[in-house]
């Protein structure tokens, strides 16, 4: 029960924040309204429900009628769950590496620090400043947020079946073993 739940919520934020264009990275920090989830399908009582479980667990504070923003600890969960949501959709390891590649232009700044705050976010680790890797298949998301930040052009997606010296150190890491 608890873990639809959190695939759901993880869902929504994802939903949610590409609605609103917001960088996915900073909405738990502004915070939120439950009553956004409406608009998903989810019925009012059951969002408002698992947003008090959340609030009682004390991974949500609640900042005014029907808005809440994560506490620090609710960050700490939030980021479990979005990796266990692309772990959950996956749930065998292919033994193939995903590597995002970007080199994107000085002008747009603003933009390649987003996308690597959405990469962190996600899960993904650093290579290299342009270079992260990530276990799972996870195309369409970076897709979604490549075309929502507007440079596709500049972002590339290696899949390999080995990522060099590192591989045990990252099998390690994402707990592939």
């Amino acid at each position: 029960m608890k873990e639809s739940f959190v695939v759901k919520f993880v869902k929504g934020i994802f939903e949610f924040t590409n609605d609103l264009s917001r960088e996915l990275s900073r909405v738990p920090y502004k915070g939120f309204r439950y009553s956004n989830f409406n608009k998903y399908g989810y019925s009012h009582n059951k969002t408002y429900s698992g947003f008090k479980n959340l609030e009682n667990r004390k991974l949500l504070k609640r900042t005014g009628k029907d808005s809440f923003k994560f506490t620090k600890e609710g960050m700490l969960w939030l980021n479990l769950a979005v990796f266990r949501y692309f772990r959950n959709r996956y749930p065998k390891w292919d033994n193939k590496w995903r590597l995002v590649i970007f080199d994107i232009p000085g002008s747009l700044n603003v933009k390649r620090d987003s996308l690597r705050r959405r990469l962190k976010y996600i899960g993904f680790v650093m290579i290299q400043r342009s270079v992260f890797v990530f276990p799972y298949p996870c195309e369409d998301e970076l897709s979604d947020i490549c075309k929502k930040l507007k440079i596709s052009d500049y972002v590339d997606v290696v899949i390999a079946e080995s990522i060099g010296s590192r591989e045990e150190e990252l099998i390690k890491f994402f707990k592939l073993n």
